[in-house]
């Protein structure tokens, strides 16, 4: 067994530093800037390297919009080979000794920061464990990764060392919120903050109690992704024939009517060179 799966089973979360490059972390963080730039000025082509300018331009211009554009984020390729970048399955490989795997939904774009919060909506997740929006392997992962560096005044990840192994706790909600854990189920001192740096990747145990810390500097913008993997071989796992709390659905009504027209449709087919 690797240290690294010794830890994970000991602690329900293990901390891979400097797994992946910086560099190729920051095109990303750039390529959110260029989206929220192009959607706060109608076309692309429009904007700069500057994150947070960005997604604040967009949030005081049409806050709806900026919500729309959040909420796209995790369908970016970016993102999404970032989330499935090699050295990450690799990982999975080298050091859980994981075979093949299942990915049992899409990846999650975090946004934290005091000036880009929704009025009486999201501002971090409260205290969860991840399974019952997973329900797939039982020694299933979460890897969650920063896009800028995380320290405990920058809104860092709190998880409960060695709370994994209590298994499924006792929660409140309902409907497709998130369930949090109940109160009495956990202490406030137990919590600790992953202060992680740009190219860490934590690697999280579906029973690890965590939530979002709302504590953050005026003026800091946090921003992370987070995805989810199955393990193929846990033996639970093979015998639900490999579930998935995710369900797959298309939305088949016009979210905006009478589009396109033709004139749009003739517009992108149109030869080069000609107008």
């Amino acid at each position: 067994m690797s240290l690294e799966l010794e830890k994970f089973k000991a602690d329900g979360f293990v901390v891979a530093k400097g797994l992946l490059d910086k560099q190729g972390i920051q095109c990303v963080v750039h390529s959110i800037a260029r989206t929220f730039w192009d959607a706060r000025h109608g076309q692309p082509g429009m904007g700069g390297e500057d994150t947070f300018a960005a997604m604040q331009a967009l949030y005081q211009h049409d806050t709806g919009k900026y919500k729309k554009v959040a909420a796209a984020l995790w369908r970016k390729l970016d993102v999404f080979q970032l989330m499935h970048d090699p050295r990450i399955i690799a990982f999975l490989h080298d050091k859980f000794g994981w075979g093949d795997i299942f990915v049992p939904g899409g990846q999650v774009v975090h946004i934290m920061a005091h000036e880009l919060k929704i009025p009486d909506g999201y501002f971090g997740l409260v205290t969860h464990q991840d399974f019952p929006s997973v329900q797939g392997s039982l020694d299933g992962v979460v890897v969650w990764l920063p896009l800028v560096d995380v320290d405990k005044d920058n809104f860092p990840l709190e998880v409960i060392p060695g709370s994994h192994k209590r298994g499924l706790l006792p929660m409140r909600g309902e409907g497709n919120a998130v369930r949090e854990v109940a109160p009495d189920q956990y202490r406030e001192e137990d919590f600790i903050p992953a202060e992680v740096e740009v190219g860490d990747v934590i690697f999280m145990s579906m029973f690890t109690i965590h939530r979002t810390s709302t504590h953050g500097t005026p003026g800091r913008l946090r921003l992370a992704a987070s995805t989810r993997f199955d393990n193929a071989a846990e033996q639970t796992y093979v015998a639900r024939c490999y579930p998935t709390a995710y369900e797959r659905t298309v939305h088949r009504e016009q979210y905006v009517a009478d589009f396109p027209v033709p004139e749009q449709i003739a517009a992108i087919f149109r030869p080069a060179g000609k107008t």
